[in-house]
């Protein structure tokens, strides 16, 4: 039987190695951003800011979802607002969207638990996340997160007074420079003959021509859109434009001159914009932002740290009875922009604590005593993932430390702990039973917590 010959090819090309294909990296989508830890710091410092700020002038804190019914901003996001919500898959047909703004889930809250029935106004506050799919802009992200505060169920003018005055020492205290820009916008009655007035001048001379293709659209069903564009061409065009002013209702003009009247006051500086509206079509009366400046008082952005105004007819519109309130809503991520330079982070050196261990036995020791430590009201630190002395130590200075705490093999047998003064570097042996008196000596606690 004759041999069969090996197949030399198919051999040696079994014993090539298997090549793997890499995996391609994912990235983050377009118009999201990543807040890393350096970044982070900035960000909850001005959350936590904005908290106290709201809590001192007797808002009360609020949440609601992220993800709301689509019929809660359809009747009062701008004519663009079907692009630019972020819709999310539902059973049962229902159609739902990550929120783009905070006031309607807060509106809805107040009359689904019926805060109606409490002592009005109603103060609430909120701090959280919203999604807009917007056209990519410098400075503007698709997620960003916001700090409102909102003033249910009052129509006098010191309402929003309120808001201005404590956004504008929220920026004051944060050394943010910035003009306050604020306008009537009046009743619906007024609103209507301005947009006559309004489209008649676009329409004039060629104007229209010059338009930006939005704003061409808008001009057909909300002339007062206009007003609203970024786009350089549009602005030019408002210097000649009507103002509302000249529409205003003896009413509207009344409660705007009280608005105006308190600022001067409380000696709060502000620019009157008669062509300010707004982007969003709920607004009556007062409306304001709070626009960045540079040092000389030269705007800097086009777009507006913060900004609110009245909506009157806005609780209505979503089902409740006819509530008068006024809002405001703060970016926060552009605030970090603006202020991030002059902003102090909170110094951690005279009150950290940090816990350094070598081994199984001491670690599960030191978690005993970072848990005593921590319910002590010590700012107290660690690293147990990490096993190296060396790292973490390094961990310890890069938190500013003012004593760390060495617990290894031989202080668990010997019932004690190292402690060192990471200042001046000095370190002494301390009775594991003691070392508790021993800190509390040391290191400042937060208030209000009892030792012992």
């Amino acid at each position: 039987m004759p041999k069969q010959k090996m197949n030399t090819r198919n051999s040696s090309a079994a014993k090539k190695p298997v090549e793997r294909k890499s995996l391609k990296a994912v990235d983050r989508l377009m118009g999201m951003k990543d807040t890393l830890p350096a970044e982070f710091r900035y960000l909850s410092n001005v959350m936590d800011k904005a908290a106290s700020l709201a809590e001192l002038y007797s808002f009360n804190a609020i949440k609601t979802p992220v993800i709301e019914s689509l019929d809660l901003f359809k009747q009062s996001m701008r004519n663009s607002s079907d692009k630019e919500i972020y819709g999310v898959n539902c059973d049962k047909g229902e159609k739902a969207v990550l929120r783009p703004e905070l006031t309607q889930g807060i509106l809805r809250a107040y009359i689904e638990n019926n805060f109606v029935e409490l002592p009005q106004p109603v103060r609430l506050y909120t701090i959280g996340p919203v999604f807009r799919h917007e056209k990519m802009q410098n400075g503007r992200f698709r997620e960003s997160n916001q700090f409102n505060m909102e003033v249910i169920g009052e129509d006098k003018p010191m309402a929003e007074t309120l808001l201005i005055a404590a956004a504008y020492n929220f920026f004051l205290d944060l050394e943010a420079n910035f003009q306050i820009q604020i306008n009537s916008l009046g009743k619906a009655e007024c609103r209507k003959e301005y947009n006559t007035k309004l489209s008649a001048f676009y329409k004039e001379r060629g104007r229209r021509a010059k338009l930006c293709n939005n704003c061409k659209k808008a001009l057909l069903k909300t002339p007062m859109a206009l007003l609203d564009c970024k786009e350089d061409a549009c602005q030019q065009l408002l210097a000649e434009a009507p103002q509302i002013a000249d529409c205003l209702s003896d009413e509207s003009r009344e409660h705007f001159a009280k608005v105006l009247e308190y600022l001067d006051e409380l000696n709060i500086p502000y620019n009157f914009n008669p062509y300010l509206v707004r982007g969003l079509s709920y607004y009556n009366d007062t409306v304001f932002e709070f626009w960045p400046i540079n040092d000389e008082g030269a705007m800097q952005s086009k777009l507006a740290l913060a900004g609110g105004g009245r909506y009157d007819n806005l609780v209505e519109s979503l089902g409740g009875k006819p509530t008068p309130s006024v809002g405001i809503a703060i970016g926060l991520e552009r605030t970090v922009a603006k202020i991030k330079d002059k902003l102090e982070l909170p110094n951690l050196k005279e009150e950290v604590v940090f816990l350094a261990q070598l081994g199984e036995q001491a670690k599960i020791k030191s978690l005993i005593l970072f848990e005593e430590l921590r319910r002590m009201g010590f700012n107290v630190r660690q690293s147990f993932s990490t096993d190296s002395l060396k790292n973490q130590m390094e961990e310890a200075s890069r938190l500013n430390a003012k004593v760390s705490l060495i617990l290894g093999k031989k202080e668990v047998m010997d019932e004690t702990i190292l402690l060192r003064d990471m200042e001046s570097g000095v370190q002494e042996t301390v009775a594991f039973k003691k070392v508790k008196d021993k800190i509390a000596k040391k290191v400042n606690r937060k208030e209000g917590v009892i030792y012992g």
